[in-house]
């Protein structure tokens, strides 16, 4: 055999074995990522194929599911049809190798319930996970179409409070200030609760401090009280005919202490009917009563709205929430000056 001859000979099995590690990296990866999903502690995960883009440094991983060892959990933590793992270009080209996930219509369920049911993922490090799925820090991460579920099975009715229409990006999560002006990682996020209303966010936060350090600002309007019925029934024993719920908050932590505010404002609020008398009984129309009473009483009567202002303040390992305060605060509202249905920019730090 020729010099020639064996030199076309190793190219072409040269080329034979890249075409055949191409065609098994996918199942390859496929496998791996099973692995890796399967050590976050108390979940397993789940998903279909995987593509492997060597052009944009990426692998793209279809019908993710994460779910609670044991299969008692009735629904998955974390579902998505699929999730893009890549490098990010951009950064690439000012010298930084970071990488970036994008979740497509991702679904999120958090669980009540007894302790094989219930469900919030805080069991697990998924840190550890993400670096073992991509090796390389992570500086954005995106959310599109996504949602967000509280479920309670056990409850009379079962209970499913969500957001949905759910858009979230992450920026500047490698605090380099190669890549940002500063080093904060920011978020902002939107979503629409049950059937109608907005919800919309921004969140500053220090993702590598040893203690959480953050500034949150957070507004939710037009949400519709009915839409909530079924939380009410299962919790409170009570549903409203009407009213609406406007939310305004604002949190900050330092060095392992937060303090901030919510200030929800009720509106129009109807919580008994007069054909609900018959068709629930007596107790039940009774109780409706007495919490639609309080509220008239509490009510600003030229606004027609029930308002408080929730002061929040402790560390991580003992949060308070100010009773008195509160309902010092109902009283304020009802019979000296209404809130403003705004943000007060009170805490925190400018941005």
């Amino acid at each position: 055999m020729s010099a020639r001859t064996s030199w076309i000979a190793g190219l072409a099995a040269l080329v034979l074995v890249l075409i055949a590690a191409r065609a098994y990296a996918p199942i390859a990866l496929q496998r791996y990522v099973n692995r890796t999903l399967d050590r976050a502690e108390g979940y397993e995960g789940r998903i279909g194929d995987v593509d492997l883009n060597l052009l944009r440094g990426a692998y793209e991983i279809e019908n993710v599911e994460i779910l609670k060892s044991g299969g008692k959990a009735p629904v998955p933590l974390l579902s998505s049809p699929l999730v893009d793992l890549s490098l990010e270009w951009r950064a690439l080209l000012d010298g930084a190798l970071v990488g970036e996930i994008w979740f497509e219509r991702p679904e999120l369920n958090f669980v009540a319930g007894p302790p094989q049911e219930r469900q919030s993922g805080t069991e697990a490090d998924w840190r550890d996970v993400v670096r073992s799925l991509l090796p390389v820090r992570i500086n954005r991460v995106t959310a599109r179409d996504g949602s967000v579920h509280f479920r309670s099975y056990r409850t009379d009715p079962p209970v499913d409070v969500y957001l949905h229409d759910v858009q979230l990006v992450v920026r500047n999560l490698t605090n380099s200030a190669d890549l940002s002006e500063d080093m904060v990682a920011r978020a902002t996020f939107t979503g629409v609760p049950m059937k109608q209303g907005r919800l919309k966010g921004d969140l500053s936060i220090d993702p590598y401090a040893d203690l959480p350090t953050f500034d949150l600002d957070c507004q939710l309007d037009g949400v519709a009280l009915t839409n909530f019925n079924d939380l009410f029934r299962a919790y409170a024993g009570v549903d409203v005919q009407r009213g609406s719920l406007r939310l305004f908050a604002e949190l900050t932590s330092r060095n392992g202490s937060f303090r901030g505010y919510v200030k929800p404002f009720f509106e129009n609020v109807d919580v008994l009917a007069e054909q609900e008398v018959e068709e629930q009984g007596f107790l039940a129309s009774l109780w409706e009563g007495i919490v639609g009473g309080a509220a008239e009483v509490f009510e600003d009567q030229l606004e027609d709205r029930v308002a408080t202002r929730i002061p929040i303040a402790g560390t991580v390992a003992s949060p308070d929430i100010g009773f008195w305060q509160t309902l010092g605060n109902v009283l304020r509202n009802a019979f000296v000056d209404a809130f403003v249905p705004a943000l007060e920019h009170s805490v925190g730090e400018e941005r």
